[in-house]
């Protein structure tokens, strides 16, 4: 295989290629594109039930109704009314939903991939948060963990075709992760200036997982950008305030975007260095940040409905401007959910709807399409 340099696709288009998996065998065939399979990372966002399993006994109101309903009609133990990030995108391949790692036993379970992202996940490992007073309600799969699961499931399937094709032939979605680490400490009474102070630490994680991966033999790795955190519901409603200085002409809270562009600053300019540094490899940014302030800004624009309103969360149990109480979560008895998920932007304070991270995949996917014969050298 011929290698080509390795490039940083600044893209508010995401990723993959094209790829139809088969049933049954644990060799899927490529049909034209360059995956064979998808591994993810990450947090709720994209977590398709792992949360649920992981805290089975107690896993909240995201084993109820109406998450799921949209989609699924049942709770699946994603963060969403409906489908998530992952699901559109393998969707869009041609690849059945990833089974999630927890939920996992044989290789078999692992042969289109599988997805590690938990609910609750963050790029920093417990003791980062220990050593800075932030010690209560830790999620024990950092990305540090999630690799480490990665390399159970990369033994079961090299077994049968070999590590190096495993790895060359599969996409690595690695997050977007980061932005629990915001919430732990800012929801904990942590300042602005303090958390901007942990960049530098989550994007060295960040960077020592996709070096990690190319030195299994990953080709190609995305690596998506955090979320415009400011135009959150759940942020809006903790962090409200009357003076009207902090907000933009959209309504979200400035410092708290500007947290997330200081990341993805650093996060962009770090990929292109570990670009430089493997020119076998192609390390891909995904913009999830422009898609979502350009639903927020014109909501009519992006296909949502006359009249959405945008900083709303569609299920909760608040009322007020952002319909968010943090005693009532959605799901919870006495919070109510609005007529059309659909129309919605925010589902339930601090994720989004089906149907805008359907918005961000059909954005991104095109552009992705069209790199795939070359990123990396092509197959």
């Amino acid at each position: 295989m011929t290698m080509a340099a390795s490039r940083v696709f600044s893209v508010t288009h995401l990723l993959v290629a094209a790829y139809a998996v088969l049933g049954g065998s644990a060799q899927p065939q490529q049909r034209g594109g360059c995956f064979a399979r998808v591994f993810s990372f990450g947090d709720s966002i994209i977590d398709n039930g792992n949360w649920l399993r992981y805290s089975a006994s107690s896993p909240g109101t995201v084993a109820s109704s109406p998450y799921g309903n949209t989609f699924f009609h049942r709770p699946t133990g994603r963060f969403c009314d409906g489908r998530v990030i992952i699901d559109h995108i393998v969707d869009a391949l041609g690849i059945p939903f990833l089974t999630p790692y927890l939920a996992g036993n044989s290789s078999k379970d692992f042969v289109n991939g599988t997805n590690f992202a938990v609910g609750g996940a963050t790029a920093l490992g417990q003791d980062y948060f220990k050593a800075r007073n932030i010690d209560d309600g830790f999620v024990p799969f950092s990305l540090q963990t999630q690799m480490s699961l990665l390399k159970n499931v990369t033994r079961m399937l090299s077994s049968e075709q070999g590590l190096s094709d495993v790895m060359s032939t599969s996409l690595f979605l690695v997050g977007e992760i980061g932005g629990n680490d915001f919430n732990r400490a800012l929801f904990r009474g942590k300042s602005a200036d303090e958390v901007t102070s942990y960049i530098p630490d989550i994007i060295a994680v960040i960077s020592a997982t996709v070096t990690e991966l190319i030195g299994l033999g990953a080709k190609r790795i995305v690596v998506p950008g955090n979320f415009p955190i400011g135009c959150s519901p759940g942020y809006l409603t903790k962090f409200q305030t009357n003076d009207t200085s902090q907000y933009d002409a959209a309504g979200c809270l400035k410092w708290a975007n500007n947290l997330t562009q200081l990341h993805n600053a650093a996060l962009k300019v770090e990929l292109a260095l570990l670009g430089q540094n493997h020119p076998d490899a192609a390390v891909l940014y995904a913009d999830y940040y422009t898609p979502v302030m350009s639903i927020v800004a014109d909501p009519g624009k992006q296909g949502f409905a006359a009249g959405t309103k945008p900083l709303v969360s569609c299920c909760g149990g608040g009322g007020g401007p952002y319909n968010v109480d943090f005693g009532t979560q959605c799901g919870a008895k006495g919070s109510t959910v609005c007529a059309d998920p659909g129309a919605a932007v925010s589902w339930d304070g601090f994720h989004f709807t089906e149907h805008v991270y359907k918005v961000v995949v059909d954005a991104v996917m095109p552009s992705v399409l069209a790199s795939c014969g070359t990123a990396g050298g092509g197959n």
